[in-house]
């Protein structure tokens, strides 16, 4: 039994991901820059909810200006969007050609993300729509183990059919405890270790694989 699927996270492991365009625009026009600088910015926001699909776009706006202290209006929802699409980063080069490589051995590519819907466009060029999956639509989070399970679930798989790639080491031990088979991203070495897993199901020699 070979490998059947090769999902990976999406922020940190498809691209780049920075919170500091939002955390900017919050510190300039909160009403109280040191409150909001010892909450910790924007990264100390519970984004969770929204993530899970628990709150629509304006509410989660809404919360985040309460949070920093900024006095919202309807006007901040596009500002808030453009914001956070800044800090999408190019796609890593090393993960498209691991992506490609897979894809050339038959082998099915998916995203498993904790997402922002404002921000579900950003990856889903690289796979095909029904094998990606995201938090809001799944109603959970990594590293929680049920995401995990809702993902062989919709994959109609077992466990050690999938490789899951997440740069966040929890996230990758949770899935290992289910069974999945996992990589914690390093742009360096990611291609060896992916398909060292493939290999070893396959039973064929990665030397050859690394060469193609």
């Amino acid at each position: 039994m070979g490998i059947k699927y090769v999902i990976f996270d999406v922020g940190g492991v498809c691209y780049p991901y920075s919170l500091n365009p939002l955390d900017e625009w919050a510190l300039e026009n909160s009403k109280d820059k040191e409150t909001l600088i010892e909450k910790g910015g924007v990264k100390s926001f519970d984004y969770n909810p929204y993530m899970k699909g628990q709150v629509d776009f304006e509410e989660f706006c809404k919360q985040l200006c309460e949070h920093c202290l900024v006095d919202y209006n309807k006007n901040l929802k596009a500002v808030i969007n453009k914001k956070l699409h800044k800090g999408v980063g190019e796609f890593f080069a090393e993960t498209l050609e691991v992506m490609n490589e897979i894809k050339k051995r038959g082998i099915k590519v998916g995203l498993l993300s904790n997402a922002l819907p404002c921000l579900e466009n950003t990856a889903d060029c690289l796979v095909e729509k029904e094998f990606c999956f995201v938090s809001y639509e799944l109603g959970c989070l990594k590293p929680d183990k049920e995401i995990y399970l809702k993902l062989v679930d919709k994959l109609s798989c077992k466990p050690e059919d999938i490789i899951f790639v997440d740069d966040k080491e929890k996230n990758v031990e949770s899935a290992k405890k289910l069974g999945i088979k996992g990589v914690v991203y390093n742009k360096e070495t990611i291609k060896k270790e992916v398909f060292s897993i493939i290999n070893l199901c396959d039973g064929k020699n990665l030397k050859n694989v690394l060469e193609m």
